[in-house]
């Protein structure tokens, strides 16, 4: 027998046991047979996770539903289960910050996640199987879920069950080795990228009490960094995953527009909200043409040149927390929940080339009848948008007659597959800034996606290794008699608008730029990985201010 063979059958038999107790009782005047459910979890294998047979159907693991604890290789025991749980439930794991992965076996996970596998298939969970069962959980038979899931990873070698040991079917081969064990590694490789993405993602929607509704939305952009991953691959017969290329990931905010669509509203949103937006530079007021004195660390003076940003993701909060969707109004300044707020009116420093007489500085929109009492939002624009129909918008193709006016405009295009400008705010001092090789004119402040693949007009959606949106929030917001104000003092006060130290003129969101430090400290975004510092509670370069 062939060592790959031998070892795919040693695997099946180690990682599906489910072994028969004899035993009797139970309430209720009756009686029942208890037996017991064995398996292995992994990403690699987990210590320290909850195992649960989930009896309610909610997807969590609550008190009362049969579980135990995974120790050593990952291993664990479900006892003293009704015969006949366990195959008639889904199987899921509630993995905390503090598991420990094998695959760093001399450090803990760091931050939560979920897994799962569906009803009979409890011997081994996995990322890959919980990607599976999300796919039952939707209609599909396991057989046709594992298929399709299969066809993502590009495995049809058919002696491959994904529901077996990936570690150890896997050896010592590697995910590129076009051989059984080969495929198993690529299976745990695809199996790290998933749960690098859920764990992005999971902190900031895991106090949601729909779990469902969190998990279909967490895996879907897992799907799509595997999706990606494959499509930008140099051989997408066998393609590599791997978590050091695009794992789907994104703001708090974004996640939280599009859960509150999945779960949905029995109320129509017929409650029009009008929110104002302004703009500042300490207690200056800005405008193309006005002067602007004392910017950054260096008190540059100057004048604004643009002043553009897109703002997407609205949501009002209730006095019980509730994030609640803006329905944005549709115009030519705002479709598909996003809007472009602008401030140049093409006067002044702002050219007539690129600019617009016009401004817009109020959205509108509805939302379901109710008292709110915060608000929270985005400068950016989403991937995807966060209704049924999950149309391309970052990416999307700027030829296509679907496409909102707003996301063709010359003057915001980022490189195609960077997508948008998500702000556009260029600054002209008094004096030239100086540079390594002479002097320059414009100091810029462009944020957006990098490190982005995917075609989406070849049907691909697009990723990217750094999103870089902004989320903010007030607690305490009352659109009828405040508006949101952007302050540039705060956006520049730890760079130094006089001098320009390598790259592009200003910060264009390169993560080596030594300009962009200051900005994304501001902006309150891990330069590193383009999220969200503790959701940008600490942001200050918007305020609320009375109007």
């Amino acid at each position: 027998m062939p060592k790959h063979s031998q070892l795919f059958l040693l695997t099946t038999l180690a990682s599906a046991i489910l072994t028969a107790c004899g035993g009797g009782g139970g309430g209720g005047g009756g009686s029942s047979t208890k037996t017991s459910l064995s398996g292995i979890v992994a990403d690699g294998y987990l210590k320290g996770a909850t195992v649960c047979l989930d009896t309610n159907g909610n997807a969590s693991c609550d008190t009362g539903e049969p579980s135990a604890t995974t120790g050593d290789g990952g291993k664990y025991t479900i006892a003293d289960i009704n015969s006949g749980d366990e195959t008639k439930y889904a199987v899921v794991v509630s993995v905390p910050a503090s598991a420990v992965d094998s695959d760093n076996p001399t450090g803990i996970v760091g931050k939560s996640y979920f897994l799962s596998s569906p009803a009979g298939k409890g011997g081994f969970v996995s990322p890959v199987t919980t990607l599976i069962q999300q796919k039952v959980a939707a209609g599909a038979s396991v057989e046709a879920a594992e298929s399709a899931v299969k066809a993502l990873l590009g495995i049809t070698d058919t002696s491959v069950s994904l529901f077996s040991d990936y570690i150890a079917g896997q050896g010592s081969a590697t995910q590129a080795d076009a051989t059984t064990a080969g495929r198993y590694a690529r299976a745990h490789e695809a199996g790290k990228v998933i749960a690098a993405s859920l764990q992005a993602g999971y902190d900031s929607l895991k106090s949601d009490s729909n779990a469902k509704a969190v998990q279909k939305v967490l895996l879907a952009q897992a799907e799509d960094a595997l999706t990606v991953q494959k499509a930008t691959s140099t051989d997408t017969t066998n393609p590599t995953f791997s978590t050091t290329g695009v794992v789907a990931a994104d703001s708090p905010n974004t996640l939280k527009k599009i859960l509150a669509y999945e779960k949905g509203s029995s109320a129509t949103p017929t409650q029009s909200v009008s929110i104002d937006f302004g703009v500042i530079a300490g207690g200056q007021a800005v405008a193309c043409g006005l002067p602007i004195a004392g910017l950054g660390t260096k008190a540059t003076s100057g004048q604004v040149k643009d002043l553009r940003f897109y703002i997407s993701n609205v949501m009002l909060i209730d006095a019980q927390g509730n994030s609640v969707p803006l329905k944005l109004d549709e115009n030519a300044n705002q479709s598909r929940d996003v809007a472009l707020i602008d401030f140049e009116d093409a006067t002044g420093k702002c050219p007539t080339s690129t600019g617009t007489a016009t401004t817009y500085t109020t959205l509108t929109g509805k939302v379901a009848p109710g008292t709110y009492v915060g608000i929270a939002m985005t400068m950016g624009v989403p991937v995807k948008s966060a209704d049924a129909d999950k149309a391309s918008l970052n990416h999307s193709n700027t030829t296509a007659t679907t496409t909102p006016a707003l996301l063709t405009s010359s003057a915001m295009a980022w490189s195609w597959q960077s997508g948008r400008k998500f702000s556009k705010i260029e600054f002209v001092p008094d004096t030239p800034i100086i540079t390594a090789t002479g002097t320059t004119t414009t100091w810029n402040m462009h944020l957006g996606s990098t490190g982005c693949k995917g075609d989406p007009t070849k049907g691909v959606v697009t990723a990217c290794t750094n999103p870089n949106r902004m989320d903010f929030s007030f607690a305490a917001f009352n659109a009828s008699t405040q508006k949101i104000v952007l302050d540039l003092a705060e956006l520049f006060k730890y760079s130094d608008l006089s001098h320009e130290g390598g790259g592009a003129a200003g910060c264009m969101s390169g993560t080596s730029d030594p300009e962009c430090p200051g900005i994304f400290q501001a902006l309150q975004i891990n330069l590193a990985n383009g999220l969200p510092i503790n959701g940008g509670a600490a942001q200050t370069v918007f305020s609320v201010k009375s109007k």
